[in-house]
């Protein structure tokens, strides 16, 4: 794996952004909707901070034998985005009991996997530009997007339970070197966070949805 470098590092940023933004998110995002499933939609985004956390609150479900499968969507302005995310129910704990990562089992790629919905997606890669300050005006990609994923929780993860997970992830795209993104799952506020890096992360991340 060609992070090695950044490992302590990667562990040490996910766990202050899991508090900063986790107590964020439920304060932040209003719920002003429902989807077809029943789930109340929140506001896609904080505009609080140059670098926006964005925001899917997860609606529909399916599970197959290794994975489940979440129908995410929230608001921006008056419209709906969203995307298909597929977590698999095989994510071991990447940071040992000492707090350093497992170059083994910490790494994995396509476990976690963003799928298009169709004119909601597009509307998602729409206003992630918009949010970014990048006006985009294409589509999200067709295929499935599966990023190297690290998981920097000190357990296995449970999609059985009511946990919140937290992870990073590296994501190609068509600009330059893998987008570095911090993502969470919260199961019991069934909510999907995604944060860019930084605010120089945000032409790889916008482009790593876009189908270009």
């Amino acid at each position: 794996m060609k992070k090695v470098y950044s490992y302590a590092a990667v562990v040490a940023v996910i766990s202050s952004i899991t508090i900063g933004c986790g107590n964020q998110s439920g304060s932040e995002t209003k719920k002003d909707s429902k989807d077809s499933a029943g789930a109340e939609l929140g506001q896609f985004v904080n505009t609080d901070t140059e670098n926006p956390s964005v925001y899917f609150y997860l609606g529909n479900t399916q599970e197959t034998d290794t994975s489940v499968m979440y129908t995410a969507k929230s608001l921006y302005e008056s419209d709906t985005v969203g995307l298909q995310i597929e977590v698999s129910k095989n994510i071991q704990a990447g940071v040992g009991a000492d707090g350093n990562p497992d170059e083994k089992d910490g790494f994995k790629k396509g476990v976690i996997k963003f799928s298009s919905l169709g004119k909601q997606s597009d509307a998602f890669v729409q206003s992630l530009g918009k949010v970014y300050g990048k006006p985009a005006d294409g589509k999200m990609v067709t295929t499935a997007i599966t990023p190297l994923v690290f998981s920097s929780n000190k357990q296995a993860v449970d999609l059985s339970k009511n946990g919140t997970y937290s992870f990073k992830l590296f994501m190609e795209n068509k600009v330059g070197a893998e987008a570095e993104v911090f993502a969470i799952l919260d199961l019991y506020r069934r909510l999907f966070e995604l944060k860019a890096r930084d605010t120089t992360q945000f032409d790889r991340v916008l482009s790593s949805f876009k189908d270009e």
